[in-house]
């Protein structure tokens, strides 16, 4: 391409040299014209490279950014499209009309007197119950994540902190500790992870102190993890211990539905099933499926109402159950976890052959959790290769992320711009695109275009509702005949619903919608629609 450029130059050069004059006169001047514009072009190169790279060392402190990831994406799509065909636009056309009304019987295919409203989506950020970020629950005054508004909030129990004497099991200090009444009176949500070995800079143990008198077959460990003690998951009394305290942690956050998401720890550096034996092949290895399973059991046992999560797609995992992923925006690590979910494969900590199962649509049915990779600095992973980040999020599926999330006074006025980017996204979005309403004397049907414009779907199940508001305030609700818990990312489905309501008086009343919580029976979701709300209903007329 530049050489070509070149030569282009150079002939349209020549060219106008030999229009002045004759001979040799010509072909200098020619020349001459050639370096001047050689010389510009590198003058308009250098001072770009000066711009970029003034940015890329001084744009954090003045709120500005420049998305490498994404001018690579532009150079490369600016390139592919010279060789990309032009798009049949009437095959296109043809799929989008079936893919939407095409086949489906429409109010206005049943009522001459239909009339459609169309409206726009919303571009604001939705705190929605059960999704986005999940910052710890011992969130401190001096760190800015958004936890008033944030739905949901994590909270992790280590077991020598749960257990200190055997069968004594301390909830004050899980709920002193982590807010939890605060939390529960704000209407939020939880994600709880059970944890035996956090590494740490300091020689320590994670399980109580009966229980390693009891076993004493596990071992310390200091590597770049840090230090800690890993115990020998496969000991009787240890799994034995381990099962009656999850029973424990179960029976107490099964009274209520506070916590609604449990990652399925215990396991492993962090709970996220996996040792460090690369640097300390003394460490006690990670137990076979065999032994894994009675794990998982202890959980679907005792947290019957939560949906459960495991951080890698064992044959073990229970049906219903999720996944989450400790690295979110590393690539590396994260594109080797999609992997694992896509195709399956070998536990590389025990060597045992389709010990992973391969299940690339475990987000229709499951939740995708997790939280950002500690070794990217925050700032890098928003604003430097922000494409990269979003597209792995994507790619996951995500309905939640924490406890590391982004923290505003870390990060520069770009930099939350770009953190409230992906609250715009991840989980469930649904909005009403389209409302037609027509009817008789009888009653009135009202169509609805309902989309999800986000990239996961909601596990309860939430019900959609119409209300019809008359003058004086009163409100009868009618059910929309629609499964969001089907409706994935990207899709969008029309529904109607008759009301008794003659067509000639419909405009007496107004139209609202709503996602109503099915255990308290009230509206509780924001809807994508730019149109005006009163509380949690949207007016759609």
């Amino acid at each position: 391409m530049p050489i070509c450029f070149l030569a282009a130059v150079f002939c349209a050069a020549m060219i106008h040299g030999c229009s002045l004059g004759q001979g040799h006169d010509a072909t200098a001047k020619g020349l001459v014209m050639v370096k001047d514009i050689l010389t510009n072009i590198v003058l308009i190169i250098l001072i770009i490279l000066t711009i970029v790279v003034f940015i890329m060392l001084f744009g954090k402190d003045l709120g500005i950014y420049v998305d490498i990831g994404a001018i690579k994406e532009s150079i490369t799509s600016m390139f592919e499209k010279d060789n990309e065909e032009e798009p049949d636009t009437s095959a296109s056309a043809a799929t989008e009309a079936s893919s939407s009304d095409d086949g489906i019987v429409t109010v206005a295919s049943m009522y001459e007197n239909t009339v459609t409203i169309e409206y726009e989506l919303s571009d604001e950020v939705l705190y929605n119950p059960l999704m986005g970020y999940a910052p710890s629950a011992k969130t401190t005054d001096d760190e800015d994540v958004n936890i008033d508004k944030a739905t949901l909030i994590y909270f992790e129990v280590t077991w020598a902190d749960f257990e200190p004497e055997e069968g004594v099991y301390d909830f004050e200090k899980i709920e002193t500790d982590n807010n939890l009444q605060e939390w529960r009176n704000a209407g939020k949500n939880a994600v709880l992870r059970f944890i035996c070995d956090v590494p740490s800079d300091e020689d320590h143990m994670d399980i109580p102190q009966w229980l390693y008198k009891k076993t004493k077959d596990g071992k310390k460990y200091d590597t770049s993890y840090g230090k800690g003690y890993c115990p020998n998951y496969s000991n009787e009394d240890f799994i034995d211990a381990h099962n009656k305290a999850i029973a424990a942690l179960g029976d107490y956050f099964s009274k209520d539905s506070f916590v609604r998401y449990v990652e399925m720890g215990s396991l492993g550096h962090w709970g996220e099933w996996h040792v460090n034996i690369d640097e300390d092949d003394k460490l006690p290895t990670m137990p076979n499926a065999e032994i894994r399973a009675l794990y998982v059991d202890a959980y679907v046992d005792s947290f019957p109402g939560a949906k459960l999560l495991m951080r890698r797609p064992f044959a073990e995992l229970p049906e219903g159950g999720g996944v989450y992923n400790d690295m979110v925006g590393a690539y590396k690590d994260t594109t080797e976890w999609l992997e694992w979910i896509g195709e399956g494969g070998t536990y590389e900590q025990t060597g045992e052959e389709g010990a992973l199962v391969a299940r690339p649509d475990i987000w229709k049915t499951a939740p995708v959790g997790g939280e950002f990779t500690s070794s990217i600095e925050m700032e890098e992973m928003l604003i430097g290769s922000y494409s990269t980040t979003s597209s792995l999020i994507k790619d996951s599926h995500m309905t939640f992320i924490g406890p590391k999330v982004p923290n505003g006074n870390d990060l520069s006025g770009a930099g939350v711009l770009r953190s409230q980017e992906v609250l715009k996204y991840i989980g469930y979005r649904y909005a009403v695109t389209t409302m037609e309403y027509g009817g008789d004397d009888n009653e009135t049907a009202i169509g609805l275009r309902v989309s999800n414009e986000g990239i996961a779907p909601i596990y309860w199940d939430y019900s959609m509702c119409l209300y019809l508001k008359d003058q004086y305030g009163n409100i009868e609700k009618y059910e929309v005949d629609i499964d969001l818990m089907g409706l994935y990312g990207g899709q969008s489905e029309y529904v109607i619903t008759t009301v008794p309501v003659p067509f000639d008086e419909i405009t007496n009343y107004q139209i609202l919608l709503g996602i109503e919580d099915p255990d308290t029976n009230e509206p509780a979701v924001y809807i994508a629609t730019n149109a005006a709300r009163t509380g949690f209903r949207t007016i759609l007329l």
